[in-house]
């Protein structure tokens, strides 16, 4: 693979927050980050400078000696400037997911005996709820609201964001390791409580150039980033690559299809990843001057059965026929191609193998779960915080499991097939969830699609589709299942069917299925 030369030092050995330091050296006056609801903006060395305050401020407090600080914001400049700050002092930042509600949300604070947390008013309902459950929390630092935060959470010590800014704006050494832990990032617990990820500095920084390499990102980028900062695609596929590079990033909070083209057309962005199914989103919608008249050079990201060239010809950019494959635990495994379709390319710093059940090795070909090896250190995570024994589950065998099916083919390239946690168990068959979408996608009503098992009480299960459908359009169970007949399986094809006015979301964009499985009786 080839080295990119882009973080001072050999590129491969720099922890986060000297890779800041070295960047605002470099691009000091230049365009960093913009937040697109406020059209607030910071140059590389504004935002370098605003890092070091609160760094020098988090010292001065006494917090520098922590071992964990959480953090749980909107997506926004402080949250960005807060994680920086803790990577130049050697902290290691919880990233909380927002949405997080109940036990959930306790278990992710308590999980690493925070002490600190970093918040805004907009969360103060959940901590609320929670407040009793936290047993080692002690201070709040409100960015906003602290005098209701004094009225929510009675029991912590409430410090404002002012509190937090040092007088200092000097660098740090940032002499520490790049292998030691920069972030604790959560797994999504779509099958099961969500896992507190151990994310190396070296593993964020690898991820950053591989998508550096695989689209040719440069400073005169722009890069247009409406996912949250607690998910590894926003900060390690979005914002990292641009800072290597003196690009610019645009932050918004959440994916909104009514201004993701006045949004791309005003910060002259020029590129962008589809999670969830945002590209079929974009798709269904109704045509806009905008959608041609963008900087845009290129689309990636997660694929869906909308046509390649058709997609490309509408909205006049590039669309990656690769996808990558990454994950919160392995980093970037898998390069995207532009004119390949698939995963992609396997990088040579990991292993990788298709096995059954046993963990027996299947042939080049045969599809089964994906488990990985890194061969450079501190590349993936190493562990679950505080889950010895899903630690011991997932990491077995001395490779990683992935829970994903997937193949290889002769050329060592990857090919992700599905899920194995979205496998749906019908008449002796285990189906794809992901296989029934794709074709329930194609029909010319539908703009969004989600697909579930049902337990049918005889240990089988029933398929059951959840669309959105275009305006005016309306869709029967025995009209949609005339229409996958021909493309899918007898056994495939869904036996309920529920319209919804809007598809919940997760905030990567993906149908929120834990949702929607709450729903059924």
């Amino acid at each position: 693979m080839k080295k990119m030369p882009l973080t001072g030092r050999e590129s491969q050995k720099v922890n986060l927050g000297l890779l800041l330091q070295n960047s605002a050296k470099q691009y000091g006056s230049k365009p960093f980050v913009t937040q697109a609801e406020t059209g607030e903006h910071l140059t590389y060395a504004e935002f370098n400078k605003l890092t070091n305050h609160i760094a020098h401020g988090l010292i001065d407090l006494g917090f520098g000696d922590e071992e964990y600080i959480a953090i749980m914001l909107p997506s926004c400049v402080q949250f960005l400037a807060c994680s920086y700050a803790l990577k130049k002092i050697g902290v290691i930042e919880v990233a909380i997911n927002s949405n997080a509600r109940g036990p959930s949300l306790a278990r992710m604070i308590n999980m690493t005996k925070c002490k600190i947390l970093i918040t805004s008013g907009e969360h103060l309902q959940q901590l609320s709820e929670i407040s009793e459950s936290l047993k080692h929390l002690q201070q709040v630092i409100m960015i906003d609201e602290q005098q209701r935060a004094k009225e929510h959470l009675q029991s912590f010590n409430i410090l404002p964001w002012q509190s937090l800014l040092g007088q200092s704006s000097s660098n740090f050494s940032c002499d520490f390791s790049d292998e030691g832990t920069a972030v604790i990032l959560f797994t999504s617990g779509t099958t099961g409580v969500s896992k507190g990820c151990d994310i190396p500095h070296r593993s964020s920084v690898r991820a950053a150039e591989s998508m550096i390499e695989a689209f040719s990102i440069t400073e005169q980028d722009c890069v247009y980033s409406p996912y949250p900062l607690y998910h590894v695609g926003a900060t390690q596929y979005d914002i990292l690559p641009a800072m290597m590079v003196g690009g610019r990033v645009v932050i918004r909070q959440g994916f909104s299809l009514s201004n993701f083209w006045s949004d791309v057309c005003r910060y002259k962005a020029t590129w962008f990843m589809s999670m969830g199914s945002v590209q079929q989103l974009l798709w269904s919608a109704e045509p806009c001057i905008e959608e041609t008249q963008h900087s845009l050079r290129f689309i990636w990201g997660t694929p869906l059965p909308v046509d390649h060239d058709d997609f490309e010809s509408r909205f006049q950019l590039k669309l990656a026929r690769g996808t990558g494959y990454g994950s919160t635990e392995a980093g970037g495994v898998a390069l995207p191609l532009f004119d390949k379709s698939g995963a992609g390319k396997v990088l040579d710093r990991y292993k990788v193998a298709i096995v059954d059940a046993d963990d027996n090795e299947l042939p080049i070909g045969e599809s089964g779960e994906l488990v990985i090896r890194s061969l450079e250190p501190a590349i993936m995570a190493s562990k679950y915080i505080g889950m010895p024994e899903e630690t011991a589950k997932a990491w077995r065998n001395s490779w990683f499991h992935t829970g994903d099916f997937a193949k290889l083919d002769d050329e060592g390239n990857l090919y992700w097939l599905a899920r194995m946690s979205e496998r749906i168990r019908v008449k002796g068959e285990m189906v794809s969830a992901y296989e029934i979408e794709e074709s329930i996608f194609t029909h010319p009503s539908v703009t969004d699609c989600a697909v579930i098992g049902i337990p049918d009480g005889t240990g089988e299960e029933q398929v059951k589709a959840f669309v959105t459908l275009k305006e005016n359009k309306t869709l029967t169970l025995e009209e949609l299942r005339l229409f996958c007949a021909p493309i899918i399986s007898r056994f495939m094809n869904p036996t309920s069917l529920e319209v919804l006015q809007e598809m919940p979301r997760t905030q990567t964009g993906k149908p929120a299925k834990v949702v929607l499985q709450k729903t059924i009786g």
